[in-house]
């Protein structure tokens, strides 16, 4: 159960985010408290002693006894923390706080009823089920310290959620110019995205950091102290040893340290592309803004690339793109033009899951979910897709803007919406994605066919398409800015509190750290001052809600692994950039026999269902960029550029 809860924060992420409620630890940041009758939970979980060591008996206990009211007090949570996501009150936040001692009580009871089973001699199944249950997470933690971290993550997740900055530079935000007091989403976004003003830039970076991180350091640091505590109490040696795994498989004999040694593989794969593409964007950035001193051998000054922590430069596009006289693949105008509703752009994302051969959307889907930002009141506002465990409730959460940015974030979520439909027939423990990165790289797979120009021209949103190499680099470069500038930015967002957690990184070093880490994947620096009064990393919605990040480094690999085999199950020739597997039942038949599977088996079992391979590998993501990684070469050594920076 504490997984589940622990899923359910996780879920509310980025881009995606998702977010599975299940009991046990987790912090659940929502409204009004869902109570579950568990009087006599002890006494009707009892497992009978005589038969602790069938295998056919635990898995019918867990099916009888477990899931049903696993399923009550997950609902019960996620309902509480929909409330306080769509509804931000100190009330609402109160209630989380109820709910996850509900759950962590439900966690513990059903934790110890699960240990009195001999589980050696049974089959795998029911070893993953044993650990999955027995394993208490955050909940491990004594009552007052689980209380404590709860209010600490949701009083972090809140900080950031209602924060807001003031445009005119000249005022406090208490007494900020009626107009000029906005939030992240979307004002702030769209501002930096669209501006080209470096000071207004600066300014921007800067007040959203001092109205976030800044304000959390204190609490941040109380949290890894129980983070690591409740980390040890289930025998892991620090917080970032139980994140990991999450993608252990003990069965297989993958360790933590092949875990690691993979994310150091695959991050060598990509980084000569990164060095590329950076070395190509420094360059027109020193043409752009020639007086902000940019050194052509130096990092990139953060603040400059459209957005608020650099982990997608498309802001940057249109001043960097290859050709520019070529089709614009930017198709917000045309959106507009067209008069794109929101439900249409969510309509659009059902039916190209249907047309693969994927379930529909429930009716309580269009029901229940919110699109748009309410008026009214405090949400939070990033994105993030729900499974409420019964009935087949479920939802996301988006305050969506009509533009190409947000269809593809609407295909991220719809993905994992789609995943909570194709495994919701397995037992509850298995009902999440093979690992976290799984769940993330669904609807990004998809996404990779809907934003192919072709499937653009087929959406009517593209005219005049054509399959020229110079269309072709302005397609992979405009996708190069989304896909592989983010992927050092994924990758040092769990390295750097991986070292946090371990005690490598000290709690007085905490931003110089994180800068030495920016410094040394991306290759930027910031672009004022920093010190160790502020806590940059917090800017970040993730590190202030406690989500696990390497989920989307490794789900930005594996998408292009499942993109290639979709591919070659829909029957595509040509390049892999071209492809689009729209309307193909054959590649949608293979997507959903391993959404399916849920985690009942090992994700290498999962990902070898799809691909054919057992191992994550960026050679697909390679071979689809590889004309870009030819042409950006040529055109940086023509150039005289450094490939990196120091």
């Amino acid at each position: 159960m504490h997984r589940e809860r622990e899923r359910q924060k996780e879920k509310m992420d980025n881009s995606g985010c998702i977010v599975i409620c299940l009991a046990a630890l987790m912090v659940v940041i929502n409204a009004a408290f869902h109570p579950v009758d568990l009087t006599n939970l002890q006494d009707d979980t009892e497992p009978d002693v005589n038969l602790t060591d069938s295998s056919s008996y635990i898995r019918s206990w867990v099916a009888r006894n477990y899931d049903p009211l696993a399923a009550k007090v997950s609902q019960a949570d996620a309902l509480t923390s929909w409330d306080y996501n769509t509804n931000i009150t100190d009330s609402n936040q109160a209630d989380t706080i109820v709910s996850a001692t509900q759950s962590a009580n439900f966690t513990k009871i059903l934790a110890a009823q699960m240990k009195k089973f001999q589980v050696n001699g049974t089959d795998a199944t029911i070893r993953r089920l044993y650990k999955k249950i027995t394993e208490l997470g955050m909940a491990a933690l004594p009552e007052n310290e689980l209380t404590q971290y709860n209010k600490l993550v949701a009083d972090m997740t809140s900080t950031y959620s209602v924060a807001k900055i003031c445009l005119d530079e000249s005022a406090a935000v208490g007494s900020c110019p009626s107009g000029n007091l906005v939030s992240l989403d979307p004002n702030i976004t769209v501002i930096l995205r669209d501006t080209r003003d470096p000071k207004q830039m600066k300014h921007i970076w800067k007040a959203w950091r001092d109205a976030t991180g800044a304000k959390m350091r204190s609490n941040f640091t109380d949290y890894v102290v129980l983070k690591n505590k409740a980390a040890k109490l289930n025998g892991y040696s620090d917080a970032g040893a139980a994140w990991r795994s999450n993608y252990v498989e003990p069965t297989l004999n993958y360790t933590d340290e092949n875990f690691l040694s993979d994310l150091d593989a695959l991050w060598n794969q990509i980084r000569p592309l990164y060095n590329e593409l950076h070395a190509y964007v420094r360059r027109r950035l020193i043409q752009r803004y020639p007086a902000e001193n940019i050194r052509p051998d130096g990092p990139i000054p953060a603040h400059l690339l459209g957005n608020m922590w650099a982990q997608s430069w498309g802001g940057v596009l249109n001043f960097t793109q290859l050709f520019p006289n070529k089709t614009k693949l930017d198709v917000t105008d045309e959106m507009k033009r067209q008069n794109y509703t929101i439900d249409r752009m969510f309509k659009l994302s059902e039916q190209f899951q249907t047309e693969i051969g994927l379930k529909p959307m429930p009716a309580s889907f269009w029901n229940h979910s919110m699109f748009e930002r309410p008026d009214g009141r405090e949400v939070v506002c990033h994105a993030s897709a729900w499974d409420f465990y019964l009935g087949g409730d479920v939802r996301i959460k988006m305050c969506t803007d009509i533009n190409m940015q947000d269809l593809i974030t609407i295909h991220h979520e719809m993905g994992h919406i789609q995943y909570y439909l194709q495994y919701e027939n397995q037992l509850l423990p298995f009902r999440e994605g093979a690992n976290s990165g799984f769940h993330e790289a669904v609807g990004d797979t998809l996404a990779l066919s809907v934003a192919t120009p072709r499937h653009l021209a087929w959406l009517g949103l593209v005219t005049n398409q054509t399959d020229d190499l110079q269309s072709d680099l302005n397609f992979m470069f405009s996708t190069a800015l989304e896909k592989i500038v983010f992927l050092p930015f994924a990758y040092i967002m769990d390295r750097y509190r991986y070292d946090v957690f371990s005690g490598a990184i000290r709690s007085s070093d905490l931003n110089d750290a994180w800068w030495n880490y920016v410094l040394k994947y991306q290759g930027l620096e910031p672009p004022v001052k920093r010190t160790e009064h502020d806590f940059d990393p917090g800017s970040k919605y993730h590190i202030s809600s406690d989500v696990e990040y390497m989920r989307y480094f490794i789900s930005f690999v594996i998408q292009f692994q499942f993109h290639k085999a979709l591919c070659n199950a829909s029957g595509h020739t040509g390049p892999l950039y071209q492809c689009d597997i729209n309307q193909s039942k054959a590649a949608g038949k293979l997507l959903s026999s391993m959404l399916s599977m849920g985690s009942s088996e090992p994700w290498p079992n999962a990902l070898e269902k799809v691909t054919g391979s057992r191992k994550m590998d960026a050679a697909p993501l390679l071979e689809f960029f590889e004309p870009l990684i030819k042409y950006l070469h040529e055109v940086n050594v023509k150039n005289g550029d450094v490939i990196g920076w120091k």
